[in-house]
């Protein structure tokens, strides 16, 4: 069978048409096309046919419109002999052979292509590429009406198909067909009239064909859209091409006959492997794509920072994003993680010489604002994504950004990072019981989990909705088939042993939950585990004070820091009702001259995080600098070290004794 979606959709079996005619039916079908051979979940059905407004059996309606695509494609010849819609526990899967669909064969031809102009092999890129184009019979799904599901892969085919376009005329100037391109161009820039990278090539195939007036024309007139719709001035690049044309610059001359250009280095595909599906996190991740998306090449950079505590899936949620916004970044994807195994930040210009290496044969510079700079003249004039994994600060992403208009940041942390002049905050927290109960249910099957739903979803809330701790109590299930939910959920209620029975492996809840505190300073850490004794339920300032020893303005700072490292929850007035309630409270404390936001809040622990830190001992969360400094102490009890060792072990051990009451803990 033959399905065909880079135009009006169309569904042929040996030659046969079996297109389905009513609305409904083809645009379920173009989204499982869309995705092919990969589950669509029904929700995501339902919002394409339906967006905020299904209907009360939406769900029932979609079973019918799957039933209605199985009878036509069985029409065909062939098309009863195969099972091509597979139903599958959360939606359905279409099972395509390939060369089926059309949209594949582009893609692959369009990756020969680049491959081929990366490596210089002009000719055969500028042939890939234009089979690769030859595919399209118009706007893809143009004859659909589609909902925002298929509005948003339709916006996402054309960019990739845009792309191809910008990289086959590249392959055709670099052969010397300026002539012929320039008709073409002129007709591209009518249809795309702010499109800087086609009005560059317009520049450059006018004035080598000797029409040096038509290529300053065509800069005039993007500089007059581009003005009007965004009050910006072009591109530096642009205006540097312009000046070029003026001033008749040898760099604008066309290659000599028979030469080959150097071969450009492969764009950047860094990104590592995303989950295949993300749960609960629908909403943040139409946030990130909104943020990035909506920044065409005409404004300034994207900039997206996703924030959560630990374990709630910060850098699957990224990399699922990433992946799915690719095709929007043609000149490549780079990834770094922030932090080094042992919990120290990474030097941000070492990020920068791996990212400069990736992209150019050229060593990098050893300075840092160097280095940064180089990194932004390269980015200046292309589309490409950076992904930051677990940012310490602002200070560490800052040279780390992208210049280009077109280019967008994608950054997560374990903080908020105050000082990202129009960065979005995506902030992620605990799943809530409906995606915690499915989260589960991917892992150790469904059949399984309704078995016991009370126990699945107690498990869950003793998980506290964290997605690690929910994966982790997961493995366990899966790993062990005569586990039963209940057991686990019995053994995980008693809170003396629920961390040692959420760990399998490498994997384990405890290790984890104590690594998100180490970041902190020695204070911060010691604030931690004194707020964590307190026990469960919520406490005020004064409790705070209390537990500190602390003033009043040391606890607000030591809480704020902790909130802002989303390791304590702020309950304060989260709703009318508790304003309300609260109402004779703040009275009082304003008749006193006091702050009422800080006499009405009320802060708690997540119930891990506190078991974590309740147990533990001052040297399971020391950080690797304070561990390195008790070897220090420990080695300069040796007779041979100097004067000066000797003395910083004594005021290490002083230290010790004033901190935690003997030098042993130091």
């Amino acid at each position: 069978m033959q399905f065909a979606v880079l135009g009006p959709m169309e569904v042929r079996d040996d030659q046969v048409d079996v297109t389905p005619p009513a609305a409904m039916p083809r645009r379920v079908l173009a989204t499982l096309l869309l995705h092919a051979d990969q589950v669509v979940p029904i929700p995501t059905l339902i919002e394409e046919l339906w967006d905020d407004e299904p209907p009360r059996l939406a769900r029932k309606t979609v079973q019918t419109y799957v039933y209605q695509l199985r009878k036509a494609l069985a029409c065909g010849p062939t098309g009863g002999v195969r099972q091509l819609l597979e139903t599958r526990p959360q939606g359905y899967r279409i099972l395509l052979e390939p060369g089926e669909l059309d949209l594949r064969l582009f893609e692959q031809r369009a990756r020969i292509g680049r491959s081929a102009l990366a490596s210089g092999d002009v000719g055969s890129a500028a042939s890939s590429l234009r089979e690769a184009l030859s595919v399209w019979r118009g706007d893809a799904l143009t004859d659909l009406v589609p909902g925002p599901v298929l509005a948003a892969e339709a916006s996402r085919l054309e960019d990739a198909r845009r792309g191809v376009l910008e990289q086959r005329v590249e392959a055709d100037l670099r052969l010397g067909l300026h002539r012929e391109l320039i008709g073409e161009l002129k007709v591209l820039m009518m249809r795309y009239p702010g499109h800087e990278e086609f009005c560059a090539k317009l520049m450059i195939a006018a004035y080598r064909s000797g029409r040096r007036d038509e290529s300053l024309a065509a800069y005039d007139r993007l500089r007059r859209v581009v003005v009007e719709q965004t009050g910006l001035e072009p591109s530096e690049r642009l205006r540097r091409l312009q000046h070029a044309v003026l001033v008749d610059s040898p760099s604008l001359s066309a290659p000599e006959p028979g030469s080959t250009p150097p071969p450009l280095r492969e764009p950047p595909a860094e990104l590592p492997p995303g989950p295949e599906r993300i749960v609960g996190r629908a909403h943040d991740l139409a946030l990130i794509g909104a943020a990035l998306r909506r920044r065409p090449v005409t404004t300034s950079p994207g900039l997206v920072v996703v924030a959560g505590a630990q374990g709630t899936g910060k850098t699957a949620t990224a990399l699922f994003a990433a992946h799915r916004l690719r095709e929007k970044f043609p000149d490549g994807q780079l990834f770094a993680a922030l932090h080094a195994d042992s919990g120290l930040p990474v030097d941000p210009l070492a990020v920068l010489q791996g990212f400069l290496r990736s992209v150019s044969t050229e060593e990098p510079p050893a300075a840092l604002e160097a280095a940064a700079r180089r990194f932004r003249s390269w980015t200046a004039d292309r589309r490409v994504l950076v992904v930051l994994d677990d940012a310490a600060s602002a200070a560490q992403v800052v040279p780390l950004l992208p210049n280009g208009r077109g280019c967008s940041t994608l950054i997560t942390s374990r903080r908020l990072l105050p000082g990202l002049p129009g960065a979005s905050v995506v902030r992620l927290g605990a799943l809530d019981p409906c995606d915690a109960f499915q989260f589960l249910s991917l892992l150790v099957g469904e059949p399984r989990v309704l078995r016991d739903p009370e126990a699945a979803l107690e498990l869950t809330e003793l998980c506290g909705g964290n997605p690690f701790a929910i994966r982790v109590a997961g493995e366990r299930l899966a790993a062990r088939p005569l586990l039963g939910l209940p057991e686990l959920a019995e053994r995980l209620r008693a809170e003396e042993w629920r961390l040692g029975e959420l760990s399998i492996g490498c994997l384990d809840v405890r290790t984890q939950l104590l690594e998100a505190g180490r970041r902190l300073d020695r204070d911060e850490r010691r604030a931690l585990r004194l707020l964590a004794a307190l026990g469960s339920g919520t406490f005020d300032l004064a409790q705070a004070m209390t537990a500190l020893s602390a003033d009043e303005r040391t606890a607000r700072r030591l809480l704020n820091s902790l909130i802002d490292a989303f390791l304590v929850d702020d309950t304060a007035l989260a709703d009318e009702r508790s304003v309300i309630e609260n109402a004779a409270l703040l009275d009082d404390a304003a008749s006193r001259g006091e702050d009422w936001s800080w006499t009405a809040r009320r802060f708690h622990l997540p119930a891990l995080l506190r078991l974590a830190w309740s147990e533990a001992k001052p040297s399971e969360t020391e950080t690797p600098r304070s561990r390195r400094r008790g070897v220090l102490c420990r080695t300069a009890a040796r007779p041979h070290q100097s004067h000066a060792v000797r003395l910083l072990r004594y005021s290490c051990i002083a230290w010790g004794v004033t901190r935690y009451g003997s030098g042993k803990d130091s």
